[in-house]
């Protein structure tokens, strides 16, 4: 049985640590053929006793196609002794001893039975690819037979991948590596040419693709394989090569979504005499056996799917290949012979390219993994065994939807109805929608298979510039079925198949009805109903909060309400790429439907910052969206005291109608409580008043209901709360509101500078000649915060700032009074102020 593989001499190192610890790691380069000998040896093993082997592939025509050589090896048929399952198709039977089996598949088996009874063996073939069902798969099954098999084995295989870490994670498990059977490949690095003249995205990239291609039929030999990002690519660049190939030269598309036998014709080897050119997706990176292939042109494009968590959408994106990807592609042309990799790139861009593809439960939408989860018994993630946590935003959010959905209590636990979406295999929001709907059947005869089509559309993702999807129904139901509309019908005609009840569908009506389409799709995307708030710009308000536009008016924007299917993955104002109008009787509807996201009434008192008055309603909103508002005269006393702390708040206590003496008590006590320690003075900061509002004013709050009526409030009442008698008699104490200067003035001091902010010591502006005789500085705070003293000349402008008065008329004063006296001589300019008389007149009465 094919023993001259490479992988056929660690054979028995794969038995002994299967044996021993029941865990092992194969690492394998392409053409070793692991996939398709390891499981058919050791169906042989003793501790197999019978029992079946899983082998998990990440990609239903890889599952499809290694399943068919499996059997082939026994000389049969799939269904025999080797059989695969896949979505929407199955082929087993009684003998069959290897199932190979899709991700989605494992985890369904594990759901309904934890234990996998009858299974000895599961192996992950090309784990490298990091599938987020994948991940899931291994934690399960890493779980169950630590809690119920300990005769489970596991064995992951893979090309390139992160052996240590999976080593760790599967108790050290032994890392078994085996060399490949690959002919030499020559790598020739090809950028884009600078110019090209053909139209779209990756114009550059797709002619350096057909310029390489075109090399290629010159000078090598053998079929071409062509990495290529997507379908639209992959279309376009056949289209080019339509008129630059000769009859001999048979160009094949390759990808997920395409039919059974479009992928055979794809696969199966070249007639004699004939070349293939097969222009494929990633899918033929791993695990497909594509004879012939000598020559590999590699555009260096992926696309992935990427989760934008502002959105909650998830969005195919372009990106560079990882490294190991590259190698992958290479290998190909170097599988039955020597062969040429013809990179559109170049040499220094390569080594600029990451190691390894992100793994998908990184950047992935996690609601499908929680609510397996859940279903499990498991509401913390990291109760499992994981190479990457899953991170722990995406898990929040996720929950926070199943939650919206009805599949999730308030604890995390799965509900009977989140049972029944993890039951359906798809998505949960679709699947909401569709069981829903079923429901709703005898009210809406036909809604079922509408909630499946629409399902299918969004599957199929959006379809020209129109986004309003009832245009997709008015098509389909014209009876257009080529291209993508024909997958719309047969998906819709699976998803009807599998999850309405036996007989559904006899009687219906033709016409499906299209009305109630916002209506499932609000069920299914909640969160992404929209209220316009801006006719001139087409934007809207979600439920959750976030923004959406319609790049253009379209029959949508006259809809008093929208449902956004579709939105382009920007977090701060996404764009609607598809959506469908919702009426305003629909919330009705949603409002039975259960789940945490329904309309809710209620009566609410608030502040009107633009009135500036409190404002009583009655509100029924739908999340973060008001549908209705009424106006409500009647007041309750409590409910209103808060709602004008809340404006007050918003203004500042600041704004506060506040005497000029209330404003100055409270900067006296500030100032003792900051700049002089006196910390059993209570804080009265603005921070601390804003903070206490409902302690000190609220009870004075009674009846008052705008801020035009707190202006007219005499605010000693709460002054007091703040600063009883006692305190103040201290304050004027510490910190007294005036001086008495020697020339008799009570002269105030200030403790805010002009600005508001409190002042480092308190400040004295008085005349100089007030202070003839005034030897030292006066303090406050007991003597230990001497006074900043401003002193003025006759006309009030200060001509010396100082905290030291006896240096000053040492030091200074002589100088100042020669300044002076030239322009004030008809006042009075002692030669010794330490004994010169205070005054405030023009000179003293004895003078």
């Amino acid at each position: 049985m094919q023993q001259t593989l490479p992988v056929a001499e660690v054979l028995p190192e794969i038995e002994k640590a299967l044996a021993g610890t029941g865990r092992a790691v194969l690492q394998a380069p392409p053409g070793a053929g692991k996939t398709t000998l390891v499981p058919p040896v050791l169906l042989e093993s003793p501790w197999l006793d019978g029992q079946t082997i899983l082998m998990l592939e990440p990609r239903r025509l890889a599952a499809r196609s290694c399943a068919r050589f499996m059997a082939g090896l026994f000389g049969q048929a799939p269904g025999g002794a080797v059989g695969y399952q896949i979505r929407n198709e199955r082929r087993m039977g009684p003998d069959t001893r290897i199932q190979v089996i899709t991700e989605g598949i494992l985890t369904r088996m594990l759901q309904s039975d934890p234990s996998l009874e009858g299974v000895g063996l599961v192996i992950f073939d090309e784990f490298h690819e990091r599938h987020l069902d994948s991940d899931l798969g291994l934690a399960l099954c890493l779980e169950s037979a630590e809690a119920l098999r300990d005769d489970l084995k596991i064995l992951v295989m893979s090309a390139t991948m992160d052996t240590a870490g999976l080593s760790s994670l599967m108790e050290d498990a032994p890392v078994i590596q085996s060399q490949g059977r690959v002919f030499p490949v020559e790598t020739v690095y090809s950028p884009p040419p600078p110019r090209t003249t053909l139209p779209g995205r990756h114009a550059g990239v797709l002619a350096g693709c057909i310029q390489a291609i075109g090399t290629a039929l010159e000078k090598d030999e053998g079929d071409i394989l062509v990495f290529l990002p997507g379908q639209g690519e992959i279309r376009r660049t056949a289209e080019m090569l339509a008129d630059r190939v000769g009859p001999k030269i048979r160009v094949t598309p390759l990808y997920g979504n395409l039919d059974h036998s479009a992928q055979n014709a794809a696969i199966e080897p070249a007639a004699p005499g004939e070349r293939k050119i097969i222009l494929s997706t990633a899918i033929a990176e791993t695990s497909l056996t594509l004879p012939g292939i000598r020559v590999v042109v590699d555009s260096g494009l992926m696309r992935v799917p990427r989760y934008f968590p502002g959105t909650a959408t998830t969005r195919l994106e372009t990106i560079p290949v990882s490294r190991a990807s590259a190698d992958q592609r290479r290998g190909r042309a170097g599988r039955i012979a020597p062969g040429t990799c013809y990179r559109i790139w170049s040499e220094h861009a390569h080594q600029g390219l990451v190691p390894f593809s992100r793994p998908e439960i990184l950047a992935a939408d996690l609601s499908g993994l929680v609510l397996e989860l859940a279903q499990w018994g498991t509401t913390d993630p990291a109760e499992l065994k994981w190479l990457d946590l899953p991170p722990e935003n995406g898990v929040a959010q996720a929950r926070d939807l199943l939650r919206q959905l009805g599949g999730l209590d308030e604890d995390g636990r799965i509900t009977p109805h989140g049972k029944a979406l993890a039951k359906a295999g798809i998505h949960p929001r679709p699947a909401h929608m569709i069981l829903k709907a079923l429901e709703l059947e005898d009210e809406t005869p036909g809604l079922g298979r509408l909630a499946c089509v629409l399902a299918a559309i969004l599957t199929e993702g959006e379809s020209g510039k129109n986004p309003d999807i009832r245009h997709i129904l008015t098509d389909l139901e014209a009876g257009q079925s080529r291209g993508k509309l024909g997958r719309i019908k047969e998906t819709a005609r699976r998803l009807e198949n599998r999850l309405a009840p036996r007989g559904y569908g006899k009687g219906l009506p033709r016409k499906l009805p299209a009305e109630r389409t916002g209506f499932l799709l609000a069920l299914a995307f909640p969160e992404r109903v929209g209220k316009p708030r801006n006719h001139k710009d087409f934007s809207y308000t979600l439920a959750s909060g976030a923004g959406a536009f319609f790049r253009e008016p379209t029959a949508l924007t006259a809809a008093p309400f929208v449902v956004a299917a579709h939105l382009d993955g920007s977090t701060g104002n996404a764009g609607i790429r598809l959506a469908a109008p919702l009426e305003e009787t629909d919330f009705d509807d949603l409002a039975l439907q259960g789940g945490s996201l329904v309309p809710e009434t209620q009566d609410g008192v608030d502040w009107d910052s633009r009135q500036g008055r409190v404002k009583a309603r009655r509100v029924t909103r739908y999340g973060k969206l008001i549908l209705k508002e009424t106006h409500l005269d009647r007041v309750d006393d409590d409910l209103a005291v808060a709602a004008m702390i809340q404006g007050i708040r918003e203004k500042g206590v600041d704004r506060l109608p506040w005497s000029k003496a209330q404003a100055g008590l409270l900067a006296r006590c500030e100032f003792l409580n900051s700049r002089a320690g006196m910390d059993e003075l209570p804080d009265v900061s603005q921070s601390a008043l804003t903070d206490t509002l409902e302690e000190w004013l609220a009870p004075f709050l009674t009846g008052i209901r705008s801020w035009k009526a707190l202006e007219k409030m005499d605010l000693e009442g709460p002054l007091s709360v703040l600063l009883p008698w006692d305190l103040r008699q201290r304050l004027d104490q510490e910190a007294p509101t005036h001086f008495t200067v020697p020339s008799g003035s009570r002269i105030p001091l200030r403790y805010r500078g002009d600005n508001g902010e409190l002042l480092d010591s308190p400040v004295l502006a008085v005349r100089l000649q007030e202070m003839f005789g005034c030897l030292t500085t006066p303090k406050v705070a007991r003597d230990r915060i001497p006074v900043t003293i401003h002193l003025l000349s006759p006309a009030q402008r200060p001509v010396q700032i100082t905290q030291d008065l006896g240096n000053f008329w040492k030091e200074t004063y002589q100088a100042v009074k020669k300044d002076l006296m030239g322009r004030y001589p008809k006042h009075y300019w002692p030669e010794d102020p330490f004994t010169a008389q205070a005054t405030r007149r023009v000179k003293p009465r004895k003078c």
